[in-house]
Formats: structure tokens, sequence, C-alpha cells
């Protein structure tokens, strides 16, 4: 019984990929978003592009924010529109800003935007006012995208993953 337990552990091991195994609770969301890559490059890459296109949805769908907020002041609206808007191209511009210096071996820098590309700032704010989000899930789920990004780019990375 101890034996068929270890096999079926080594099993599973060895199915993670070697790019997701930091990502202990998303093992599963990062095998998808690095897109079959076989090396670190490839894998982070992936990886943006995927957060990329759903950070680009929540951004076109914003005009969903109105109903949520529909019993403030038009002012408070605005803001918050505004605030969500801004939130979400934040977001864009960071991972964005992340490819390109992850296509120029920039390390430093690409740490330091997917750290910013963190921006809850949209839920915050809604969450102040007392208004759910109706996209509330697509935005965890973006969340959680930008946190893959960032935890496996955090593991040490093997110089023959850089090639």
């Amino acid at each position: 019984m101890a034996s068929v337990f270890v096999q079926s552990v080594v099993a599973t091991r060895i199915q993670v990929s070697p790019f997701c195994r930091t990502a202990r609770r998303s093992r599963a969301l990062c095998k998808t978003m690095i897109n079959g890559a076989t090396n670190w490059h490839d894998a982070i890459g992936n990886a943006i592009n995927a957060t990329v296109s759903v950070a680009k949805e929540l951004q076109s769908r914003n005009e969903l924010i109105a109903p949520a907020v529909a019993n403030l002041s038009p002012a408070a609206k605005k803001s918050l529109q505004g605030t969500c808007k801004e939130s979400f191209q934040t977001v864009i511009d960071m991972l964005e800003e992340g490819q390109v210096a992850l296509a120029a071996g920039d390390i430093v820098t690409l740490q330091i935007k997917l750290s910013a590309a963190l921006d809850t700032e949209c839920d915050d704010e809604l969450s102040n006012f007392g208004a759910t989000f109706p996209l509330a899930n697509l935005s965890k789920q973006l969340t959680k995208k930008v946190s893959v990004c960032l935890v496996d780019h955090t593991c040490p990375i093997p110089t023959k993953w850089l090639h």
C-alpha cells in the first residue's frame, strides 16, 4: 500500500512542469498558462501573455461597473469607474513592460513590473463603497494569474532555462 502511494506521488511530481513547482496552490493554472513551454523564458512569456488577455478583457468590460455603483452620487460613480479603468490599464501596462524587460533579459525590471501588476485598486475601492464588482470572478482570476507569473518568476532560474 505504501509503495502505491509513493509511486502515485512520484508520478504526480514528474507531471508537474519545472516552471510550476513553486505555484503550490495554482499548479494546474500555471500549467495552462505556460502552454507547453520548454524553457523558462517561454514559460514566463506565455504566462504573461495569458494574464494580459484577462486584464484586457476586464478593461473592455469596465462599463459593467455602473450598475454596481448605481446608488452612489454621480461624482462617486465617475470616480470609481475612472479608478477601475486606470487600475486595469496599470496591470496591462506593467505586464507589457514586463514583456519588454523579459525580451531584454532584464530580470530585475521584470520582477518589479510583475509586482506592480498586482494592482487591486479597483476591487479595493468598490469594497470601500460596499459595491460588488460584477466581474469579481474574472478580477480574482487576473490576480491569480499575476501571482502565478510572479511566484514562478521568483523561483531560482537555472541558466539552462534562459536559452
